[in-house]
């Protein structure tokens, strides 16, 4: 196997060999800024652009987490850049020539001495918007949205432009999306993923990057990336917060936490707890017709309580100037107990019910995930080469313990029946991972990312059921108890190179291989299947700086979509009398070639097509048991499936930036093609548009306004009605600046919800899944410590400031 992924390597190193020469793009400036003293990277710092020869000609931009910026699409001459960063003394770097064989065209390297004056006078300014829309992706800054306050990463998604929640998984602009945290794969699908996401405060989180059009060092696996990143820490000295909130909607919540850093010389050190505590109820409503003669209606009512305690700590150390090393471990623990009922009504098509049914539900579950990752980082030589090494360790354990009593009554015969179910079900999801990454520049101009990956994920799911005996003893249920076991390995490589090849063109080649060894165990029928498959995953990019304000892009990206792990178990899951789920162990995995053009205005208008071929396409799907008119849904994979998509995204300040806007309307078709389930080869066009908008008030008050809807839209067997719903949240400073109070009102109008209709073969069913989601939030956040080392924070719309810094950099 390695010796497969040796030779794809062998040939991604030809082909990117074959494009690596001298000549360098006119139109491309990087660099790194960093203290003069300790050396270290500066995050967060301002680098501003300004051409000689053109005084209006300015540009901006912040440093990345590395202290690395980039700015792309120059045109060939003489630049002035200035560094700056809080608590430090501004730079002025005149003369950097941009052009082919220039010296700008090296990694330049700003350092900032300390300014002792600065830092006692020193107050944290600005904020970056809610949204970023950037040319490769959309950036959301949690902490700067005060709708998110005291709210969940599953909030958070909710709102990011183009995706799109549904059955447990996340579409990026009608592809399937992988979700990472902190740049790690959780490999969780369904209710397990929702649960995490449910259980993950908001406030924990700094930012999350939607990646549409992903590269060769990403997974292959999924369409697009959602990668959630929590907070760490980036100012000096000590420093903490504490935070408290209450709210309530038909029941009471609140969540707190609190934060405290330390970061001096080489040591960086951050850690938190936070607790939260949910209650919420959902009604869900079906009315199902099968084989035209059986009407089936269901109506369900239950109430959930979690409580979720999150605990994580950082640890950074530099081990020299050019290495270093740190720790990350988060838990996360969390509680359910739901209780609820489900009225079922069943009887013949056009005639009087003949049965109903009442399923009381009381249940309790309990989830333990820790997460431990280490990391090594060095700096190779002075060329910009660099190794990073992880390894990652995830578990997600789970105890589940559930009953169900059901009384029926037979209106015709006037008989009553009564059974009870219970189940017991302990499942653990574990995920180990070592991944080594180098990049470096080769000549003047070419920049090579390659890499290698090993990874383990284990799936343990033991299910007992039992019935209720006459006598009151409970036994086995041998139909729905089950131990099942799958075990996936991938061991992956990749290389992709950057290079110009002409002053406004620049691609990007990269190619990924992965080799996939699988086995899914039945513990209960002594059954093992085994898979072996390798793949490679080629990728091509071609960007087009047509002038500074507008840019192009070009790309292919070849991809798999994976099945959730739960679907390869055979046996079936009870959810209600009427309706189970069933696994199918002979599943195979999707594979999708994507094709995409989009093109940027000024960083304010974002426009993109894009286009999807799928194979094996992966699918729900639903049919009726003939003999207990049971309504059974599974997944399977169809012959094929075509995505097209087009979007546009539009980002706005008025005021001097008081006003920021950002508003996102896209349009999604998604057709599936099945010779032997014809239902299914129905389609239609989807719109979606969301709009956020916040204004800066005097006295530091801050309002958010987020407005969503989208057009009924058909998916395969589902046709989704239309959704709708809006949020608005009001923030003010108080105890000197050093506190903040948000209140946030969710779906004040009760809007949304999910109605969808079912078409199989022999069902029809329309449903109504309504969650609770209207809720009123208080939240308080105080800062303490030495919170003038800050970093400062500034729109990168929004440089006419930096217009007079730059002019005035030298005095």
């Amino acid at each position: 196997m390695w010796n497969n992924l040796a030779k794809s390597m062998l040939v991604a190193a030809a082909c990117t060999g074959a494009h690596t020469v001298q000549a360098q793009t006119s139109g491309t400036l990087v660099g790194a800024v960093s203290d003069s003293v300790t050396q270290k990277s500066l995050a967060f710092a301002t680098v501003v652009v300004k051409k000689g020869s053109d005084p209006s000609f300015v540009l901006s931009t912040m440093t990345d987490e590395k202290g690395a910026f980039r700015f792309d699409g120059l045109a060939a001459g003489t630049y002035n850049l200035l560094g700056s960063y809080i608590g430090y003394k501004n730079i002025l770097v005149e003369s950097v020539v941009v052009g082919a064989n220039a010296a700008g065209n090296n990694p330049l390297t700003i350092a900032l001495a300390p300014d002792q004056k600065l830092l006692k006078e020193v107050t944290v300014i600005g904020n970056r918007p809610f949204i970023e829309l950037r040319a490769d992706k959309v950036v959301l800054n949690v902490a700067e949205s005060p709708i998110a306050q005291g709210g969940t990463a599953s909030e958070v998604l909710s709102r990011a432009p183009g995706v799109v929640e549904q059955g447990g998984r996340y579409l990026v602009r009608g592809k399937t999306a992988l979700v990472l945290i902190d740049g790690k794969v959780t490999n969780l699908g369904g209710n397990d993923l929702a649960e995490l996401l449910a259980s993950l405060p908001s406030n924990t989180l700094d930012k999350v990057e939607v990646v549409a059009n992903p590269s060769a060092r990403y997974d292959a696996n999924g369409g697009a990336v959602i990668n959630i990143l929590t907070k760490k820490n980036s100012a000096f000295g000590t420093n903490g917060s504490v935070s408290a909130g209450v709210g309530a909607g038909r029941f009471a919540r609140y969540n707190g936490g609190f934060t405290l850093s330390y970061r001096r010389d080489k040591l960086n050190v951050f850690g938190g707890l936070d607790c939260q505590r949910t209650k919420q109820y959902r009604r869900f409503d079906s009315n199902r017709v099968l084989n035209q003669e059986t009407r089936i209606d269901e109506a369900s009512y239950s109430v959930t309580e979690r409580n979720s305690q999150t605990a994580r700590i950082n640890v950074d150390y530099d081990l020299t100037k050019r290495s270093s090393i740190g720790l990350q471990v988060r838990g996360i623990s969390s509680a359910r107990e739901t209780g609820g009922h489900t009225n079922s009504a069943v009887g013949d098509l056009g005639a009087p019910l003949s049965t109903t049914n009442v399923l009381q539900t009381n249940g309790t579950a309990r989830g333990l995930n820790p997460t431990i990752s280490l990391y090594y980082r060095t700096l190779l030589d002075s060329a910009g080469g660099e190794l990073k090494l992880n390894a990652d360790y995830l578990s997600f354990d789970k105890r589940f313990n559930e009953q169900y009593r059901n009384a029926g009554y037979d209106l015709q015969n006037e008989e009553a029946t009564a059974n009870a179910l219970r189940t017991y079900s302990p499942a653990n999801n574990s995920v180990a991972s070592f991944t080594a990454d180098y990049t470096r520049s080769l000549g003047k101009a070419t920049a090579l990312e390659a890499g290698l990956k090993s990874l383990r994920t284990v799936t343990d799911s033991d299910i007992h059921w039992e019935n209720l005996g006459a006598a009151g003893n409970w036994f086995n249920d041998a139909r729905r108890t089950n131990h099942f076991v799958y075990r996936e390995y991938i061991n992956a490589g990749y290389a992709s190179v950057r290079r110009p090849v002409s002053e406004k063109v620049s691609t990007e080649l990269g190619l990924r291989a992965e080799h996939t060894h699988s086995e899914g165990e039945s513990l209960t029928l002594q059954q093992l299947n085994k898979r072996d498959y390798f793949n490679l995953f080629p990728s091509v990019a071609l960007d087009y700086n047509m002038s500074e304000k507008q840019q192009w892009n070009l790309s292919y990206q070849r991809k798999i979509d994976r099945f959730r792990f739960d679907i390869v178990n055979p046996f079936l899951t009870y959810i209600s009398p009427y309706l189970y789920y069933q696994g199918n162990p002979s599943i195979r995995p999707s594979f999708s070639n994507n094709y995409s053009i989009s093109h940027s205005y000024n960083n304010e208008v974002v426009t993109s097509v894009s286009y999807g071929r799928h194979t094996n396409a992966l699918a729900e799907v639903f049919r009726r048991d003939p003999a207990t008119n049971i309504l059974i849904q599974s997944d399977a994979n169809l012959s094929r499936a075509t995505t097209l998509d087009a979007n546009v995204s539009l980002t706005k300040q008025f005021g001097g930036g008081a006003i920021t806007t950002t508003n996102f309307v896209g349009a999604t078709y998604v057709r599936f093609y099945s010779p032997t389930m014809p239902w299914l080869n129905q389609s239609s066009v989807g719109v979606m548009a969301s709009s956020n908008n916040t204004v800066n008030m005097p006295s530091g008050i801050r309002a958010e306004l987020n407005l969503f809807y989208r057009t009924p839209l058909t998916y395969g067997a589902y046709s989704f009605k239309a959704q709708y719903n809006g949020s608005i949240a009001v923030s003010t400073p108080v105890l000197k600046e050093k506190g903040t109070l948000t209140l946030t009102v969710l779906d004040p109008l009760n809007l949304q919800k999910n109605r969808y209709d079912t078409r199989a073969a022999e069902v029809q069913a329309y449903s109504l899944d309504k969650a609770e989601t209207r809720f009123v939030r208080l939240n308080f956040n105080y800062r303490f410590g030495n919170q003038k080392v800050k970093i400062i924070r500034t729109r990168r719309t929004g440089i006419e400031n930096e217009k007079n810094r730059l002019e005035g950099a030298a005095n």
